[in-house]
């Protein structure tokens, strides 16, 4: 039998950006320039698990930029996964958090004339935290005396309560478990346990936003799921998604961790 020729399965087809990237003239999110644009810095938390008692923005402050914390944010829980729908998600993250449930959390957003000064200033923030017990293992996160990481979070429109950090479940029936485990020729029981793996793209995070005279907003970020975006500021900020244009641009590796 001879074998079936394809137009596209088989072949070999020039990359269209390949000139552009391997030349230095690809355009990323970061070589975006607007007149006039501000640059931002993210003040993140050094705590896996705390409260912000306070934050001191005066000395960035009398730098000349501008600094926004939890106080300024609109208070809208949202969920950062993949697929946003927000009628039926889970919704625990603010833009800005008054109590960080991760390492790096951010805390205040800096806005300067240069990156140069967006720098000095976030790095002049002083923040007052609780340190509240951290919480490493699935298990023991789990345990009716654990640490309780959220006592409610948003599921749609709903506030719930949290029992033993356990946001939501899904129970999945296929099959006969019990006869699987009796008829099995053997059976194996273990405990694994895996590193930590991080895509290591070469590009690193950025966007680039422009707000619109209609009160609409022009971004341009790193990101593979511009629809996603899109539909997040549009929940966050209250903006009719008729009015956000999210410009795709191209990505300087991401191996899925861009998706977001």
């Amino acid at each position: 039998m001879s074998a079936r020729e394809f137009q596209v399965v088989g072949k070999s087809f020039p990359r269209k950006d390949a000139v552009a990237r391997v030349t230095g003239k690809e355009r990323y999110t970061v070589d975006i320039s607007l007149p006039r644009m501000l640059h931002g810095r993210i003040l993140a938390s050094p705590y896996a698990h705390a409260n912000v008692l306070s934050i001191d923005t005066s000395i960035a402050e009398a730098m000349g930029v501008t600094v926004i914390t939890f106080s300024d944010i609109p208070k809208k829980r949202y969920n950062e996964r993949i697929i946003t729908i927000p009628p039926v998600l889970h919704k625990d993250h603010y833009v800005l958090a008054d109590k960080v449930r991760r390492m790096g959390e951010a805390v205040a957003a800096v806005a300067a004339e240069t990156e140069e000064l967006a720098e000095l200033a976030v790095r002049s923030i002083q923040v007052e935290y609780e340190v509240l017990p951290a919480l490493v293992d699935v298990n023991e996160a789990m345990k009716p005396d654990a640490p309780k990481i959220y006592d409610t979070v948003m599921f749609g429109e709903s506030e719930i309560a949290i029992e033993n950090n356990i946001a939501c479940t899904r129970d999945i029936d296929e099959g006969d478990l019990e006869s699987a485990f009796t008829n099995a020729d053997a059976f194996v029981q273990g405990t694994f346990t895996l590193p930590k793996v991080y895509h290591a793209q070469m590009e690193t995070k950025s966007c680039v936003c422009r707000p619109e005279p209609d009160g609409g907003l022009t971004v341009w970020p790193t990101t593979q799921s511009i629809h996603n975006v899109r539909i997040l500021l549009g929940e966050i900020f209250d903006i009719p998604l008729s009015k956000i244009d999210v410009r795709r641009v191209p990505i300087g590796g991401t191996f899925g961790s861009s998706i977001q």
